[in-house]
């Protein structure tokens, strides 16, 4: 039971890693803690379904149509909205985004009521047992998404151009400016990718679990419970916490049973917060 508990909440851990990684990309950058991002990963799984049941394809050629329109939809948001309130201050842009997470949680139960929702897959319910210990495809699927995912996001941050513009702009917006980065474009670029990579999130947890109207919500508070774990902004880090976060629970949940699984996200944020409040996973400064 236990190299099952320990393997699958690794495994799911990838799963919280792909929920927390736009959340952390966007609060590292933006400075923002975008409230309507469960809302974003769990629109990501409602347009594929819709996207699926339309087309009669499956959710994972559904997927890219999905992940474009979330990001199009992303960008004209931060674009014409958030950055406009940014300039002035967090507090406008935060209260934004509680606003448009009430709103599109409006027009999902409007459009798709509260009966749960799922994306078919042969995924879903097939998987392979190695060494004793049971694995599901979809877990598996979810753990090299996400980890292929955070390395590349990892790279183009610390190894391209365009990181450097995005580094610079995080650290510095103003001086960013002054020496001829667009701060609007490139706060809605970041925003339009962190977007998208929920989006993929969604759908595979849509694929993993069944969704809801208000499925978003919860995930809100596992994406912030990873990013306080990694450290914000560290991608590096948002793997590392999520895939803890993803052992805690597996292990709670087969220790204590099912009732523990939140819980123990719970109880970890908050030591966490209390202990090392910039993450478990930031370097501490010298002295």
């Amino acid at each position: 039971m236990t190299a099952n508990a320990v393997v699958n909440g690794l495994l799911l851990g990838g799963l919280y890693a792909l929920v927390a990684l736009g959340l952390s990309i966007v609060f590292g950058v933006l400075r923002l803690i975008n409230l309507a991002h469960g809302e974003i990963l769990i629109g990501g799984a409602y347009l594929a379904y819709v996207i699926s049941e339309h087309l009669g394809i499956g959710p994972f050629l559904a997927l890219p149509l999905a992940v474009a329109a979330v990001a199009v939809l992303a960008y004209l948001v931060q674009r014409f909205l958030l950055t406009g309130l940014l300039v002035r201050g967090a507090e406008g842009a935060l209260v934004a985004t509680f606003g448009i997470s009430m709103l599109v949680q409006g027009v999902f139960s409007q459009e798709f009521s509260s009966t749960p929702k799922a994306l078919t897959s042969s995924l879903s319910t097939s998987g392979f047992t190695v060494a004793g210990v049971q694995v599901r495809g979809i877990y598996l699927v979810a753990f090299l998404v996400a980890a292929a995912l955070c390395g590349a996001a990892h790279l183009v941050l610390t190894r391209t151009r365009a990181g450097l513009a995005v580094r610079a702009a995080a650290a510095d917006p103003a001086t960013a400016g002054l020496m001829g980065i667009d701060i609007r474009r490139v706060y809605a670029v970041t925003f339009a990718v962190s977007a998208a990579v929920t989006a993929v999130g969604g759908v595979l947890l849509g694929v993993t679990f069944s969704f809801t109207p208000d499925a978003g919500i919860p995930y809100l508070v596992i994406g912030i419970a990873v990013v306080v774990l990694g450290g914000v902004g560290n991608v590096a880090g948002t793997f590392a916490g999520a895939l803890l976060l993803g052992l805690v629970q597996s292990l709670a949940a087969a220790q204590f049973g099912g009732g523990y699984r939140d819980l123990s996200v719970y109880l970890l944020f908050f030591v966490v917060l209390a202990v090392r409040p910039r993450g478990l996973f930031v370097r501490r400064a010298p002295a």
